[in-house]
């Protein structure tokens, strides 16, 4: 795959893991406003992890990337 396409995968895959960790900060910080025993928390506990894995997919397309860079 051509460097440039490689790059430019990884810009936007840089963005994307970006706006995922902020908006898993977000969400971390409003489940700490939110009253125990709530609908709410058991949704914002169960968004929380989606926003996690989707960070934990973002991260292994992103070294994956890095490796395709490294060895064009």
């Amino acid at each position: 795959m051509a460097d440039w396409w490689v790059k430019r995968k990884l810009s936007r895959n840089v963005a994307q893991l970006r706006a995922a960790e902020e908006e898993l900060a977000i969400s971390d910080e409003q489940s700490f406003s939110l009253p125990e025993g709530e609908a709410d928390v058991d949704a914002m506990d169960r968004h929380r992890q989606v926003l996690r894995e989707r960070i934990a997919r973002l991260r292994a397309e992103q070294d994956a990337l890095l490796d395709q860079l490294g060895s064009g």
